[in-house]
């Protein structure tokens, strides 16, 4: 039997495989390109996680309501923009940096093609993030919550950048001054609907309204004229803010109406801890009556 296989399969022709074209692809290649894909969002990078997570959560928590469909829609531009740029730029380097508005003849303007789009999705989730969190369908902290501020925040960063002179270069008194007001805008929109829509101890959201009205201005007038402000008026002025936000975060997680975390909720206690880290470091201040 064995020496009729061996006859047939030397009469059976030894069919070779012929190959057309270059060799195919190797593992090591497509790892080195599937790199320098990713290594093509490194700007953008958190804002298309903060994207998937949004997404994913929109479809774990799916109604057929238009805010569930607004939010998803939100997640999906974000991240469809996001992953046109990484591709071209991985198939045209230096794509991001194309400019598109030429600069004025004075040197000022000019704008790339990842400005524009950062622009632009800057303003998108600005919107997105305050509809999808202040009014519906994560107001609550769950992940479309934190995917709606994450993709904010990451966009903030990729827009406007944290690292120049428009925040890390400035003092700290003045950079905790910036949190608070940022804190501040976020609570007075916050209380607003557990106001009119008389939430459970609905009253103290009239509290967190006026504390947030007033540091609002205080923090305009403060930012604006902080070189100017003598030393022992700022340290007396931010003994009462932080005394004021002491009060507000107190009354509105304790009592009402922020009891549970979300925007207001966090906006309260960020804003305290701004306002005490703002007082710690005036405090700390030994700088001449006029810095």
């Amino acid at each position: 039997m064995s020496d009729i296989s061996d006859e047939e399969s030397q009469a059976t022709p030894q069919v070779h495989r012929i190959q057309n074209g270059p060799p195919q692809t190797s593992t090591s290649e497509l790892a080195a390109g599937l790199s320098r894909w990713m290594e093509a969002s490194n700007s953008f990078f958190y804002v298309e996680l903060a994207s998937l997570v949004l997404l994913f959560s929109c479809v774990a928590d799916w109604f057929p309501t238009v805010w569930h469909k607004y939010a998803l829609s939100v997640a999906c531009v974000s991240l469809l923009i996001c992953l046109i740029l990484q591709t071209a730029e991985f198939l045209v380097p230096g794509f991001l940096e194309w400019v598109v508005v030429d600069k004025r003849d004075d040197g000022s303007g000019g704008h790339t093609v990842q400005k524009l789009c950062s622009v632009f999705l800057l303003i998108w989730w600005i919107f997105g993030t305050g509809i999808i969190t202040f009014h519906a369908p994560f107001v609550v902290t769950s992940n479309g919550w934190f995917g709606a501020w994450g993709g904010l925040i990451a966009t903030i960063k990729w827009c406007i950048g944290l690292k120049n002179s428009l925040y890390n270069d400035k003092p700290e008194g003045l950079k905790q001054l910036i949190n608070i007001g940022i804190c501040s805008v976020i609570l007075l929109f916050a209380s607003i609907p557990a106001l009119t829509q008389k939430w459970e101890n609905y009253a103290g959201a009239g509290f967190a309204i006026a504390g947030a009205a007033i540091t609002i201005i205080a923090c305009a007038y403060l930012i604006t004229m902080y070189s100017d402000i003598p030393r022992n008026m700022m340290k007396i002025t931010v003994v009462l803010l932080f005394v004021l936000w002491a009060c507000v975060a107190g009354v509105c997680t304790f009592h009402g109406p922020f009891l549970i975390t979300n925007n207001g909720y966090f906006a309260a206690w960020l804003g305290c801890l701004s306002a005490l880290n703002l007082m710690v470091s005036e405090m700390k201040d030994s700088s001449p009556e006029y810095s």
